[in-house]
């Protein structure tokens, strides 16, 4: 019977020289892409899904590649698959590929296809002439054969604000379900905000394909010095009543323990802000592009004044016209 051949490269985008991981993350694109649960009712993309779940199936398999490689020398050199009609077809008798080794019928995706698309292949007539040794209409046995993708996983991290100022990382200590344990460094670059979500390949849940991912929702704790604006930061810098007055300079004191030399000028208000340039927070992705930090001013008046430090108040009171009279 004449089948017409199908690109497995093509449908899932890749070359065909992509290892493993370029062609498991390429399948996972398409799966979410043209899932049925995504596009309900849509018969284009669920031919799509189909198609992606049958091309996964064979490239995700190092045996069945490399028959699917041959395969396609095969068509390069004459023109035409094997089975494809002609007397010197590689295909027997049995419907096995040349040296009769054969293939069990399974799923490909986590959720199983036979639930998706009831007693109807999932799989087009190249697929269950070259690569399903059993064609029988019934496929009980294949769905207890099933290949599944490994679950992704996702937990979440807090991270403080200087962690997050400077990047940081997390160990991890991981429970298999065997009861076995493992351990994972994670690395969490700096400017990691609430909500960032930190992908770690190749190491959620286990499945007969491989490992899902695992992913890290980051939440940020309250800090008691900084207030966050996006990339930008805020603090207050209390500043002498002299200092202040007089002009002066003052520190301010980052996320990463650092304190900046700020010069305060003369007759400088409560409440005034200073803006330090290109010291707030990193830029996710891109950590040489900072935010500003913004320091406020509290004034801090003396306390516990000596007889001799009240005279010179009152004096200096008396000298811009303070008379006692609130105003009011």
């Amino acid at each position: 019977m004449a089948v017409d051949y199908k690109d497995y490269y093509k449908i899932l985008g890749v070359s065909k020289n992509a290892d493993q991981k370029e062609i498991r993350q390429a399948y996972r694109k398409l799966a979410r892409k043209y899932h049925p649960d995504v596009n309900p009712g849509d018969t284009t993309a669920e031919d799509k899904f189909k198609e992606m779940n049958e091309a996964n199936e064979v490239l995700s398999d190092p045996e069945k590649r490399k028959k699917y490689d041959e395969m396609s020398a095969y068509y390069q050199q004459y023109g035409r698959w094997p089975g494809s009609g002609g007397t010197d077809s590689a295909e027997g008798d049995d419907g096995t590929y040349a040296g009769g080794q054969q293939y069990q019928y399974r799923t490909v995706n986590e959720e199983d296809l036979h639930d998706i698309f009831g007693d109807q292949s999932p799989f087009s007539d190249f697929f269950e002439t070259y690569f399903s040794g059993s064609r029988a209409p019934n496929r009980g046995s294949g769905r207890q054969q099933r290949t599944t993708t490994g679950q992704d996983v996702e937990a979440g991290v807090e991270v403080s604000l200087a962690e997050a100022y400077t990047g940081t990382a997390r160990s991890f200590e991981l429970t298999e379900p065997d009861g076995a344990t493992r351990r994972l460094e994670v690395k969490i670059a700096a400017g990691v905000d609430e909500g960032s979500r930190i992908r770690i390949a190749g190491q959620g849940g286990q499945g007969t394909a491989g490992r899902g991912d695992l992913y890290l929702r980051v939440h940020m704790l309250p800090d008691p010095e900084f207030t966050r604006e996006g990339d930008d930061l805020r603090t207050h810098i209390d500043v002498p009543l002299t200092v202040a007055m007089l002009g002066g300079e003052t520190h301010v004191a980052t996320p990463d323990g650092r304190r900046l030399l700020l010069r305060i000028p003369p007759e400088t208000g409560n409440g005034r802000t200073f803006r330090l340039r290109g010291q707030g927070m990193p830029h996710l992705g891109q950590p040489k592009q900072r935010g500003d930090l913004f320091a406020e001013v509290t004034v801090v008046l003396p306390k516990q004044l000596t007889a001799e430090q009240r005279r010179l108040f009152e004096a200096f009171a008396r000298s811009v016209g303070y008379t006692g009279n609130t105003g009011i």
